[in-house]
């Protein structure tokens, strides 16, 4: 099961569903856990779903009387958005905390099924972190309405319950910050707040006024009021100011120059005093909202300065700051980098993790694994949320880990994580696994997490020198060709294979940038077989192929911004110097 349980008790009384299986409400219901049994008991093979007695009960929402029979305590005593699910002598308990703790429990219930059966079990779960999910906070290309959609789906079927609207690109959100939303674009925002609500996703609605907002001007305060009571209106319950990727130093009024001091102590008051006043005179006038969040314009690092301590003593103690970690995208974030954030800042920490988010990596998809965060950052924030990359379905193999990490970082392996978000995405098809851990290999290197590229083609290349410099080209090639074969056909068994259509859409510029370097590397080895026969012109004739094959990987473009300016890259640094050896060896 994905996220792994806090507490899993097999039992031996497992059975079949059958063709008949009562649902009957508890104390609690849910609509969308009733929903996702519905499918569940359907897709099972069950013909009669009623209300009436049966063979096989589920209790939707507890039973006490149930639960006392199967020695199984109730879900009462878990903290928020933790759920019971015990199954055992033809009866199914799903008993949640809450609304989303009843739709976890049915969630959970659904990955139970097996064909018809289910083993009996009894599971006590809850997650670790308050926020887990994602926030679209990068530049360049927006997703689209669709990707969202998508997104809301994919993150409430992971337990992950939050999503951050905050796409840099989006005019209304930054660069328009005052303008009303357009009717169309609003109506869009809607139905994002209610697929959001159907996942028991916090749709958490982020504005960046931060490039021209004047501090003392009413005017603006009451146009960023207008902008929440709007999405408000849409059902939004959680917000965020985004003060993130400005010049701080910068004002825009004569007023705000006069009132505040200059350099970062200035704006943090300043920026302390926009938050109070949202915080005082709207968030705490609605008694269904969230905690108020802002992203600070010192987003990352623990370094005490003037504007953090100004933030510390001046602004609301109630709202959340996001903070990058060490760096704007840390190789790591450790137990202790947090607790002297939340010390420095003295505000509860979410993180706003940068990966896989590739707007600075023009060229790369990033589909290596969540690696470098320790599970002990959950004593000392409050989440962990994935800045994802231009690519939303791309983005959902390091997704499948952040929800595992915020779930239960204390089991989190990244590594079997990351394997078990390749089988998904292969839809447990062992070729297409085989093919997507190829091509993620080729797309490792981002320069912060990931510091080396191509690892396995990197020792398999190495292997085959071993090999060479021994005097055994034939056993060199032996050895690596199928590798450089499985390159070259895995993009094609990637588009065959994975169950997600948008992940090969979105990864085409790549797949396609991968099959030409598989084939160049095929060639080189034809080279250098045609070097130790001493046929020049074969030497020369593949030579021009491989140039060929290489110049057809790097005319492809990404349609999306900033892809679109550069090729795909694709095991650079290695396969590109594995070919340059051979051309040089045989020259």
């Amino acid at each position: 099961m994905t996220p792994e349980p806090q507490q899993t008790t097999r039992r031996d009384d497992g059975f079949d569903l059958g063709d008949t299986v009562a649902l009957v409400h508890g104390p609690a219901t849910d609509a969308d856990a009733e929903r996702v049994v519905r499918e569940t008991l359907t897709k099972a093979g069950v013909r009669t779903i009623s209300d009436g007695p049966a063979e096989v009960t589920v209790w939707l929402g507890g039973s006490a009387s149930t639960l006392e029979q199967l020695g199984v305590a109730p879900a009462g005593l878990l903290p928020a958005e933790g759920y019971v699910v015990a199954v055992g002598a033809q009866q199914v308990v799903l008993d949640g905390v809450d609304a989303r703790g009843i739709y976890y429990a049915a969630q959970t219930f659904a990955q139970l099924v097996q064909g018809n059966h289910v083993d009996g079990v009894e599971i006590r779960d809850w997650p670790t972190m308050r926020y887990r999910g994602s926030i679209e906070g990068f530049y360049g290309t927006p997703w689209s309405h669709a990707d969202r959609l998508d997104h809301l789906d994919y993150l409430g079927a992971h337990r992950m319950n939050t999503y951050e609207y905050a796409p840099k690109d989006d005019p209304y959100h930054r660069e328009q910050w005052r303008d009303p939303y357009p009717a169309d674009k609003l109506a869009e925002l809607g139905e994002l707040i209610d697929r959001a609500r159907r996942n028991k996703v916090d749709f958490t609605f982020a504005l960046s006024p931060g490039l021209s907002m004047r501090y003392t001007d009413d005017a603006d305060f009451r146009a960023l009021i207008a902008k929440f009571e709007a999405l408000y209106a849409l059902g939004a319950r959680a917000f965020n100011v985004a003060l993130d990727d400005i010049e701080y130093e910068t004002w825009h009024s004569a007023d705000d120059e006069e009132r505040y001091a200059p350099g970062g102590g200035g704006a943090g008051l300043a920026q302390s005093e926009l938050l109070n006043r949202i915080q005082r005179e709207w968030v705490e006038t609605k008694a269904d909202l969230a905690p108020l969040q802002m992203v600070p314009t010192e987003y990352y690092n623990v370094d005490e300065t003037p504007y953090k301590q100004a933030l510390r003593e001046q602004m609301d103690g109630a709202v959340v700051v996001h903070w990058t970690g060490i760096g704007v995208v840390p190789e790591a974030i450790t137990s202790a980098q947090a607790a002297e954030a939340k010390a420095v800042f003295g505000h509860d920490i979410l993180i706003w993790d940068n990966y896989p988010v590739n707007d600075y990596a023009a060229g790369r998809i990033l589909l290596a694994a969540y690696s470098g965060r320790e599970p002990g950052l959950a004593d000392h924030v409050v989440g962990v949320i994935s800045n994802p990359m231009n690519q939303a379905g791309a983005s959902k193999l390091a997704l499948y880990s952040f929800a595992e990490f915020g779930w239960n970082p204390a089991t989190y392996d990244e590594q079997a994580s990351w394997h078990r978000a390749i089988a998904e995405t292969a839809g447990g098809d062992a070729e297409t696994i085989a093919a997507l851990e190829i091509f993620a290999d080729l797309t490792t290197y981002d320069g912060k997490l990931h510091l080396a590229n191509a690892p396995a083609l990197t020792a398999k290349t190495a292997a085959f020198w071993r090999t060479w410099d021994a005097g055994d080209l034939a056993g060199a090639i032996a050895d690596l060709e199928p590798y450089l074969e499985a390159i070259e056909n895995a993009p094609g068994q990637i588009r065959q294979g994975v169950i997600d259509p948008a992940f090969a859409d979105e990864a085409d510029a790549w797949l396609d940038a991968a099959f030409y370097w598989g084939q160049a590397l095929r060639q080189a080895l034809r080279v250098l077989e045609a070097g130790a026969e001493g046929n020049s012109s074969d030497v020369a004739t593949g030579r021009d192929q491989i140039n060929h094959l290489v110049t057809q990987a790097e005319e492809i473009r990404d349609i999306r911004l900033p892809h679109s300016k550069t090729h795909p890259r694709i095991g650079d640094g290695v396969a590109d110097t594995f070919i340059s050896r051979v051309t040089d060896s045989v020259s």
